[in-house]
Formats: structure tokens, C-alpha cells, sequence
């Protein structure tokens, strides 16, 4: 038996006993040392969607334990990151060299998940690293979100980049961005005067946003347009839906905007399909299931390219989780990310 963190109403988390599964052939047994919040998981915190419990967490670091008799490549003490979701590799979509487009994703969140002592996983979706802590290692996931929107927006030399929503996938965006060659990048985010709004505007800073602008400024588009013209040749949108409006309002003639978020309770949009006719822009989505990344976003990690410590902000024991979660959403605290150590 394991202790185990699951939501059993809205913004209640459970520590429930769940039993060890046994290990397959091709499984491997993980005792999970660090595991991120996630904005997916906060979204279930509050909104408790479906009505039934939910096992948390996604974000995960941690150590074999033991190997099923025919794994080959991992072994007892090993450090690794988890993938949540990989490719089932004999679909017809992964068999037509197309992964992403996977029909049949395998997942380990059906009856387990992350936050938890022990995690049971088939051995593909278990990478090794070494050079990180765990809870360092635990960024590589949301990070791998933040490279699949880079690939989805392909920026070029020269591009002028709007990002909307400074959370960690917005930040290590910047980065990325900054590594493509990009010429502005301009961070939008909501209350820049908040102590969360003051360490994300700096962060940003220090990562390569050109400039911040708080979206509380009911002004704040107008002041945009006026220091771009032009519009914006890509427009990423990692903040709640109600944004993408505005991404699209802000993008240029034949622009690309790319989001990536949810919303369980307020997910309807009016956007115009005129203005995306014709003005030629191109309205993307970007969904990092499967995983993929996990090895670029462990080596920017390790090699400082993307650091750690600007990211990681607070840390908690299983056994104040409900306060790791109330601490994620605080206003008045200086917080990016959270994870929960075990």
C-alpha cells in the first residue's frame, strides 16, 4: 500500500491508500520524490469536474525502485522523469510515421497518478537523467508544453513575438523564443502590481521579454497597437481561453496564433471569422500529448539555458499539500512553481 493524493470534492484533496499494482514485464516501480502543481491540476481543484475523484499530479521526478524481468535499459536507482501519455506506436497514425496523432494514447492517470509515494509505469514512459535534484527535474514536464507551442509557432529571425500569460510555460517560452531569433517579445499578463504579478514580470525580464504589459490596464491593447502597428507575426496564448480574442485581435496581416489552455466551466469564444479570413491569420492549437521533449527540456535544465531556481519557487510535503495548493493560487505571495516532495 502507498499514500496517494486525490480530489474527492471541489478544492478537497484526499490522502487515500491505494494498493501497489503488480509490476509487469515491462513495467517499472517509481518512488516518486517530486511531482509539480500543475495549472491542469489546479483547474480540477476548483471546478471538481465530473463529479468523481480525481488522482493528481503529472509532473514527475523520482527513483527506481524495481524493474519488471524483461526491462533492459533501466535499473534500481536510476533518476527519472515520467512522460503521462506516449504514442501506443501501432496505431495506424504511428504507424504512418505520425505519433502526435495518436489514436490510442497510453496513459498511467486512470487509477493512479504522480502525486503519490509510488508510481507504476510501463518502461517507455520512465527517461533517466542525472545532474538535476528531483524537484528540478520535475520542470522538464510543463517544459515539454512550452516546447511543443515553439514548434507550433515556428518563429523566425526577426519576428516580433506576443506571449499572453506568464506561468511557467509562458516563461520558459520566452527563452526558446529568444533562441529563435525572435526581435520583440512582449509579455501580457494580469496584475503586474500583485506580489505574484511582480516576480513573473521580473522573471521575464531576466529570461528576454523585451517588455511586459499588465492586461488589468483596460488600455493595455490600445497601448500595444500603438507600439506595434503592425500587429504581432506570432501570438502565443498560454493563459485561460477568454484571451484568444484578443491573441487574434493583436496578430498581424497572415499571422500565426497558438494557444494552449483549458476551462472547464467557460469554454465558448466569439471570435470573428471574417478577420481571420481575411486578414490571412491562422489560428493553431497546441496539445503536448503525447509527451515528447522530455531529453531538450532535462538538457536546457542541466545546462542552465533555462534555469531552474528563476522557476522553482516553493516546495511542500505530501502532508501540506491542500496549503501547496492554496499557495499556487495566492495573489500575495512571489510565486511561479510549486511541486510537493515526498
Amino acid at each position: 500500500m502507498f499514500k496517494s493524493a486525490w480530489i474527492t470534492a471541489p478544492e478537497t484533496i484526499s490522502i487515500l491508500d491505494k494498493k501497489t499494482p503488480e509490476l509487469g514485464a515491462r513495467d517499472v516501480q517509481i518512488k516518486v520524490k517530486s511531482c509539480g502543481i500543475c495549472g491542469t491540476d489546479i483547474h480540477y481543484y476548483r471546478d471538481f469536474p465530473g463529479g468523481s475523484p480525481l488522482a493528481l499530479g503529472h509532473e514527475v521526478a523520482g527513483v527506481i525502485e524495481s524493474v519488471g524481468a524483461e526491462v533492459r535499459h533501466l535499473s534500481p536507482g536510476d533518476n527519472v522523469v515520467v512522460q503521462n501519455n506516449i504514442a501506443c506506436g501501432i496505431c495506424e497514425q504511428c504507424l504512418n510515421q505520425n505519433p502526435q496523432a495518436c489514436t490510442d494514447i497510453l496513459t498511467y492517470m486512470d487509477d493512479y497518478a504522480g502525486m503519490a509515494e509510488y508510481l507504476t509505469v510501463p518502461d517507455l514512459m520512465a527517461i533517466k537523467y542525472d545532474g538535476l535534484s528531483h524537484a528540478e527535474a520535475a520542470l522538464a514536464e510543463p517544459l515539454t508544453v512550452s516546447l511543443d507551442l515553439w514548434r507550433e509557432a515556428a518563429v523566425s529571425l526577426g519576428d516580433d513575438v506576443l506571449i499572453i500569460g506568464p506561468g511557467i510555460i509562458g516563461l520558459g517560452l520566452i527563452k526558446l523564443i529568444e533562441k529563435s531569433g525572435a526581435r520583440n517579445i512582449v509579455v501580457a499578463g494580469r496584475n503586474f502590481d500583485t506580489t505574484r504579478g511582480k516576480i513573473r514580470k521580473k522573471t521575464a525580464e531576466s529570461i528576454g521579454a523585451t517588455r511586459c504589459i499588465d492586461t488589468a490596464d483596460t488600455e493595455w491593447k490600445n497601448r500595444v497597437k500603438e507600439d506595434y502597428p503592425a500587429g504581432f507575426r506570432k501570438v502565443v496564448v498560454t493563459a485561460p481561453p477568454a484571451l484568444i480574442p484578443d491573441g487574434i485581435e493583436l496578430a498581424g496581416f497572415g499571422a500565426d496564433i497558438i494557444y494552449n489552455g483549458i476551462n472547464f466551466k467557460d469554454d465558448i469564444l466569439q471570435i470573428s471569422a471574417n478577420e481571420l479570413h481575411f486578414q490571412k491569420k491562422h489560428l493553431k492549437t497546441s496539445h503536448a500529448i503525447p509527451n515528447w521533449g522530455f531529453p531538450i527540456a532535462l538538457d536546457l535544465l542541466k545546462t542552465g539555458e533555462i534555469k531552474a531556481e528563476l522557476l522553482l519557487t516553493d516546495r511542500f510535503p505530501l502532508n501540506q499539500i491542500e496549503k501547496a495548493f492554496d499557495r499556487a493560487q495566492a495573489i500575495d505571495e512571489p510565486v511561479i512553481k510549486v511541486v510537493v516532495d515526498f
